[in-house]
């Protein structure tokens, strides 16, 4: 007799897997309409999280019993943390143009490290993706830079609706096939 309750399987989960494909992909249907509205919530969440980060940082160099230096080190770094968050939150239309900014140094130097890997795994099958992936990242980083700053009221809602439905349809597909196997 097996001891505890009966594990559940897969299939009795479908619906729950279900709901949060169709919430995710509504989410990113909105976040597509209402693009300036998504990266301003993008915006506040990332603001409110660099505070917070700031202020553990902060909190951690005064409790720290590291040298004098290292605990100089972190406050420094949770000053910067702190101050950047809060200037996203003074300041949200310049916010987004910074984290766009951001965003396209990321594509950039993603693009950069990703041409790399492929170049040096060139003796496995399929380098040559690894490499058109960089291409594309570049490409990104690229076409964000040359549309700012007009292209920072809405990119990062578009980055999050883009994301969203992604996941959304990626979770609706699982679902079904939780549900038919």
């Amino acid at each position: 007799m097996p001891d505890g309750p009966a594990p559940i399987t897969p299939r009795k989960k479908w619906g729950w897997m279900l709901v949060l494909g169709i919430v995710l992909t509504l989410g990113g249907i909105g976040a597509f309409v209402h693009p300036f509205a998504a990266s301003m919530t993008v915006l506040t969440i990332s603001a409110i999280a660099f505070v917070i980060a700031g202020a553990l940082q902060l909190w951690i160099a005064f409790n720290d019993h590291a040298s004098t230096g290292a605990r100089i080190a972190e406050a420094l770094l949770g000053l910067l943390v702190l101050a950047f968050g809060l200037f996203l939150l003074a300041n949200p239309l310049r916010g987004l143009v910074s984290l766009t900014w951001l965003i396209a140094f990321f594509f950039l130097a993603l693009g950069v490290v990703r041409i790399a890997i492929g170049f040096s795994v060139r003796e496995r099958s399929g380098w040559g993706w690894l490499v058109f992936a960089g291409l594309v990242s570049l490409c990104l980083g690229v076409l964000i830079m040359a549309t700012l700053p007009g292209s920072a009221t809405g990119l990062l809602g578009i980055f999050l609706a883009i994301d969203l439905l992604s996941s959304g349809i990626g979770a609706t597909l699982i679902a079904l096939h939780m549900r038919n196997h």
